[in-house]
Parts: structure tokens; C-alpha cells; sequence
């Protein structure tokens, strides 16, 4: 029920509560889909993003019902652990996304300007948003023993990495020019500097 609970709290606050606090804010959802003309370098990793929280839920959903074999049922304490790990994931990704405020988005749109954020938890890692999906799949696949849900943190990790190097990098060196890649040398991708 741990894993359930974790991946249903993600869902809920980054997502779902996220999106609606950005439209009370300025009338916008902050969701950018690629659109169908784009290349598949600006498709296929969001699309597979979306999909790996979707399997992941329905996976540990009839997990619950005894429908999925587990490899082997997760001792307590190492539940516990990843409860704790996959909170801190979500409360990282929640503060990041409060530190963005406006600029906050899911998806680029290379039309669209946004305001280049650098303080707070973002002048110590560029993508901590990120960083706490790291440390939330981390947590939850030591809430859930079943191979699809590791599968799907494998393929997620390697959809952000696409998704920062191919796409937002891109844009943003694009977007802020030097401002950008003064910050790039001075900031981690993900691992906040201490």
C-alpha cells in the first residue's frame, strides 16, 4: 500500500495540484505537449515520461489485488525507507516547482519565452525539479518488487536526460544565450552543489 500511496502523492501534488495552482495564477495549465510536426527527439521522450508514471500506477494498482507476481514482498523497514527516500523526492520537486512560479512548465514550447530562474534551489542545480523525480522513483521501486516498475524508472531516467540535453538545454541556450551558459558552468545538472 506504501508504493500506492507514494506514486498517488507525486501524481496529485506535482501534476494534478501543480497545474491547477499555475492556471490560478495566470489562466494557464503551464502543460506544453509536443506537437505532431515536431521530431521525435521532442516526442518520444515526453510521451515515454507520461507513460512510465501511467504503467507505473497501474502496475502497482493490480499489484495490490494480487494480479501482479511480485519477485518478492518487501520487508518493512525497506518500505519505510523508500516511503521516506520517495518523499524527499516529492517535497524536492514541489519546492523546485514553487521556486519556478511562473516559468514552471511541463514541456517546452520554442515559441514561448520564459524568465530564466537562478535562485533559491536553482543556484545550486539547474534541473532540481528533476533531481527529485530522481530521488522519487528511487524511493518507490524500494516500495514495489516487480521488474515493470524498475523498468519504468530505467526508461524515465533516460527520458529526462533526453529531455534536458536534447530539448530544454537547447531552447534555453537558444532562449538566454550566454546568461545560460554562464549558469550551466556554474551549476549542476541535477545534484544541487553544496
Amino acid at each position: 500500500m506504501i508504493s500506492l500511496v507514494l506514486i498517488s502523492a507525486f501524481i496529485l501534488l506535482a501534476v494534478v495540484a501543480r497545474s491547477f495552482v499555475q492556471y490560478k495564477r495566470n489562466g494557464d495549465f503551464g502543460i506544453r505537449a509536443a506537437s505532431l510536426s515536431a521530431p521525435m527527439i521532442e516526442i518520444l521522450p515526453g510521451t515515454m515520461f507520461v507513460i512510465t508514471f501511467c504503467l507505473a500506477f497501474g502496475v502497482i494498482l493490480i499489484g495490490y489485488f494480487g494480479k501482479v507476481p511480485l519477485l518478492f514482498v518487501v520487508p518493512l523497514p525497506f518500505q519505510a525507507l523508500g516511503l521516506a527516500v520517495g518523499t524527499c523526492g516529492i517535497l524536492v520537486t514541489l519546492l523546485s516547482q514553487i521556486q519556478m512560479g511562473d516559468s514552471w512548465r511541463i514541456g517546452v514550447d520554442q515559441k514561448e519565452t520564459t524568465t530564466l530562474i537562478t535562485h533559491g534551489i536553482y543556484a545550486r542545480s539547474r534541473n532540481p525539479i528533476y533531481f527529485g523525480i530522481y530521488i522519487f522513483w528511487l524511493g518507490l521501486c524500494f516500495t514495489f518488487a516487480h521488474l515493470l516498475l524498475w523498468a519504468c524508472a530505467l526508461i524515465c531516467w533516460i527520458c529526462i536526460e533526453l529531455i534536458v540535453r536534447k530539448i530544454e538545454e537547447p531552447y534555453l541556450i537558444e532562449v538566454h544565450g550566454d546568461v545560460f551558459q554562464k549558469y550551466m558552468r556554474e551549476t549542476n545538472r541535477y545534484i544541487p552543489k553544496l
